[in-house]
């Protein structure tokens, strides 16, 4: 089982997109950054179950929900990075996150009991996957090819 986290849009340190568990027919929009040192990085990261918080009251880990949910999903990072306590919670008071990964619909109980159904000692793995950069990868490598200076324009256009 494993949770993605899909980059459609980034603005300067903060990015936008889509949070998706399948196999718990669970999906929601999420925000990472802009505060702290911007989103989360792409790679992946463990969610343990032991390590699911109860944030009672905490504004920045609460819903807009009456009740509202409030909790905080610690990540673990399955690569080197510098960066420490990443997790997923509900995207509450200022809009955004300290690269967190934020859920910003109204009532995120159905992500916290599907966090809290996984086993203990279990986790379950987060993918974080930034699709801005193969759209951007995607439009170097066509600059590349139709650029004056390239040489497969060259080639095709040289005089005979």
């Amino acid at each position: 089982m494993s949770i993605k986290f899909t980059i459609t849009s980034k603005t300067a340190a903060k990015a936008e997109g889509t949070l998706t568990w399948t196999e718990k027919s669970l999906t929601a929009n999420a925000v990472s950054g802009p505060f702290g040192n911007g989103f989360i990085e792409s790679g992946l990261y463990h969610a343990k179950r032991n390590v699911l918080l109860d944030k009672p009251g905490e504004a920045p880990y609460c819903d807009k929900s009456n009740p509202s949910n409030c909790w905080f999903q610690l990540l673990t990072p399955q690569f080197t990075t510098t960066r420490t306590e990443i997790g997923i919670h509900p995207d509450g008071n200022t809009p955004g996150t300290a690269g967190c990964i934020g859920i910003t619909i109204p009532n995120t109980k159905l992500w916290y009991d599907a966090l809290k159904s996984v086993a203990a000692g279990q986790y379950t793995v987060v993918e974080v996957i930034d699709t801005t950069i193969s759209v951007k990868m995607l439009k170097v490598k066509i600059y590349k090819i139709i650029s004056p200076k390239s040489r497969l324009r060259r080639k095709k256009f040289r005089k005979k």
